[in-house]
């Protein structure tokens, strides 16, 4: 109890908590609505994958470019060297992407490598029966279109995967001359070339042309300023 002349305790937890609450009791409702929806979507699209092809991508920032991603689409680049056009593309199930460009050559021959794989892959019905067309991607010839592999639908998310990378680790013996190598100071020097690299090859070509005027008994040039007017 109280003690002294103090107020009583009158605690105001009623705070009509409930109207705040967010369940989530529909999960595995909606969870079999999701498979319903992707299972009725395949038989309405059947025989064409369930979902596009996208190309391989790295992470943003230094934390996450170490890892692969899928991403929005192909570059225009990317698709010329595969032999397709961007409007073509987005008829036989490959996403595009007119934003994004290469930024590596090693990136560039991974997507176009996964493009020509499904080129070879794909099977492609042609739209009138028994009019197999030539083009970017030959139509199916009439045994492709019979065959069991034109049968089966692709429903994986990603159409071909995610290479898998080798993540062991290899053993090396530590060497004298491993030991000695001073990494930091080798970067170091690296990026004070890179800094300073221009303002050093003027100074030399300063010093050359003096030498060289010295040596014909020529008047020396007085500025590096001087010494590019004259060329």
């Amino acid at each position: 109890m109280v003690k002294h002349n103090n107020a009583l305790p009158n605690v105001h937890l009623r705070k009509h908590w409930g109207k705040f609450v967010r369940t989530w009791f529909d999960q595995p409702a909606k969870k079999a609505k999701r498979y319903s929806n992707r299972r009725s979507k395949a038989e309405k699209i059947f025989p064409r994958p369930l979902k596009n092809l996208r190309p391989i991508v790295a992470g943003q920032t230094n934390r996450h470019n170490g890892k692969l991603r899928y991403g929005k689409g192909f570059t225009t680049e990317e698709l010329k060297k595969a032999g397709l056009t961007p409007t073509f593309a987005r008829t036989v199930g490959i996403a595009t992407d007119h934003r994004r460009t290469n930024a590596n050559k090693e990136a560039l021959e991974r997507n176009v490598a996964r493009l020509e794989e499904y080129k070879k892959k794909i099977i492609l019905f042609p739209l009138k029966e028994g009019q197999h067309k030539k083009g970017q991607i030959n139509d199916a010839t009439a045994e492709q279109v019979k065959s069991e592999a034109a049968n089966i639908q692709n429903n994986n998310k990603s159409i071909i995967d995610l290479p898998k990378s080798d993540k062991s680790a290899e053993f090396v013996t530590l060497t004298e001359e491993m030991k000695k190598h001073r990494a930091y100071q080798q970067i170091r020097q690296a990026q004070i070339g890179q800094k300073y690299g221009r303002k050093r090859h003027k100074k030399a070509m300063y010093a050359e042309a003096c030498r060289k005027a010295e040596a014909e008994g020529k008047e020396k040039p007085k500025t590096k300023r001087e010494l590019k007017l004259k060329k």
